[in-house]
């Protein structure tokens, strides 16, 4: 990166953001800091949109929150309008190799030099508002990435754009948009610490992202969940439409039928595995429908986004649904990266509602009993998610991911112990695969999971990833 704002390179802009984290290093803001700090990083992400021009309202926006399935359900949702024919950026986080992945158009990560330049672009915009409105306070690097992209969907021509929730909702930087559909995915216990510590709290966060009139589509939902959800809607006039009652699907991800106001639409495939992404791909099922009603519920105004030419409502067929669906890809999700000697599948599971549903997964594609490689970041619950995968696992090999944010294997191997769950530790993930590998031989099968950082090794083991160049102190 140069001294002044004329020439950067990708590692000097990736320094620059790392020195705005403020999360132990995790590339998002401090969630710890309160609801008043997290209102300010509101205004402050306004605040970065407005000096650029407002980007976020030349293109319409499809904003998805959740516990569960969020960044499945909003690849579908791209995925579909991708096969529609539209320009589709997509915004998630966290990444698997690189920051770039988290900005992409068509499915294509932002290349190095474009990324470098948008970080020049938002730094400059950064210190005129720091100096100008001190009172806004200074901005974190996950408000800059998400103006970042929100930025880059404009340069690109995007006509819609995906935008998952970083964390919560009501308060995440994300907020800052007016989305034509808002999308809540089923709802667990997380971040307590922060969202609450009853689902009816975590619901009330989630719920901030529906806006006034606009539609909102829910996965099913517990009953307090979804009371909040439903009462909150109704205070904001937005239709609801609610899995699990509006529509209705049955089959596995090889082929299934979804029911709904559109009709029946059968026979689909989800490019995704494991019975748990059907109710994804049927909420983005939804989701994609309601783009193409000229009214909210075929009777309220028309979805319109703020942008003055193209036209609206969008034209979303059966036959992109179908597309889109078995084209989806969401690498490090119950991803088979290796067929034979032995099967190793990698799978993102950091809670224990994902690890009962990689556990499932493996059930019903006969890959159970397993050897499970596991590499925990600190703030996860060890113990509950080895209890939920031990029925399906043969072994336990535990190993610490890369990153000041990684559990020490010795205790995590304490904590699954604690739940008569045995396992043997490694120094790193490379060794743990070599070893859940020759434990496993040629016909079974390993499995790595416990988080996305871990997984993330474990593809880059086998060529199908670079991570992007140490840039920490």
């Amino acid at each position: 990166m140069g001294t002044s704002d004329g020439m950067w390179d990708y590692r000097g802009a990736l320094r620059a953001i790392w020195e705005r984290s403020a999360y132990d290093r995790g590339f998002i803001s401090n969630p710890f800091a309160g609801d008043e700090a997290a209102d300010l990083g509101l205004r402050r992400t306004a605040a970065i949109l407005d000096h650029l021009g407002r980007p976020q309202e030349r293109y319409g926006i499809v904003h998805v929150a959740g516990s569960k399935g969020k960044g499945s359900t909003t690849a579908f949702i791209a995925a579909i309008l991708t096969a529609a024919g539209y320009r589709v950026g997509r915004y998630t986080q966290p990444h698997l190799h690189s920051m770039r992945e988290r900005i992409a158009v068509n499915g294509e990560p932002i290349d190095e030099p474009a990324f470098a330049d948008l970080t020049r672009r938002g730094f400059g915009a950064v210190r005129t508002i720091e100096r100008e409105r001190p009172e806004l306070g200074e901005f974190t690097a996950f408000e800059l990435t998400t103006a970042m992209a929100l930025i880059h969907f404009a340069d690109a021509g995007c006509d819609l754009a995906v935008v998952e929730v970083g964390l919560g909702g009501t308060l995440d930087a994300t907020n800052v948009v007016s989305p034509l559909v808002s999308v809540i995915t089923a709802l667990d216990f997380e971040h307590t610490a922060v969202l609450g510590d009853t689902i009816a709290k975590i619901a009330a966060q989630k719920a901030g992202i529906i806006k006034p009139g606009r539609p909102v589509v829910v996965s099913p939902q517990t009953p307090d969940a979804f009371a909040v959800i439903e009462r909150i809607a109704a205070d904001r006039n937005s239709p609801l439409f609610v899995g699990g009652r509006d529509w209705h699907w049955s089959g596995t991800w090889r082929s299934f039928s979804v029911s709904g106001p559109w009709g029946t639409f059968e026979n689909l495939a989800s490019g995704l595995a494991g019975r748990h992404q059907v109710e994804n791909a049927c909420t983005a099922v939804a989701a994609s429908w309601l783009l193409s009603r000229p009214g909210t519920d075929g009777r309220g105004p028309s979805l319109r986004s703020e942008r003055s030419e193209g036209p609206l409502p969008f034209t979303i067929t059966e036959d992109h649904i179908r597309t889109g669906l078995a084209r989806a890809c969401w690498p490090g999700r119950f991803e088979i990266i290796a067929e034979h000697g032995p099967r190793i599948i990698v799978d993102g599971a950091h809670s224990p509602a994902s690890a009962r549903a990689l556990a499932d997964a493996l059930r019903e594609e006969g890959a159970s009993p397993a050897v499970v490689v596991l590499g925990f970041l600190g703030d996860k619950d060890a113990g509950a998610i080895g209890a939920e995968l031990a029925p399906v696992a043969e072994r336990f090999v535990v190993t610490a991911p890369r990153g000041p944010r990684a559990a020490p294997a010795a205790a995590v191997a304490g904590r699954l112990a604690a739940v008569a769950v045995r396992a043997q530790t490694e120094p790193d993930v490379a060794s743990a695969v070599a070893v859940a590998t020759e434990q496993a031989g040629p016909t079974g099968t390993v499995v790595v999971t416990g988080s996305l950082t871990t997984v993330a090794e474990a593809r880059e083991l086998f060529g199908l990833g670079v991570p992007d160049p140490p840039v920490g102190d």
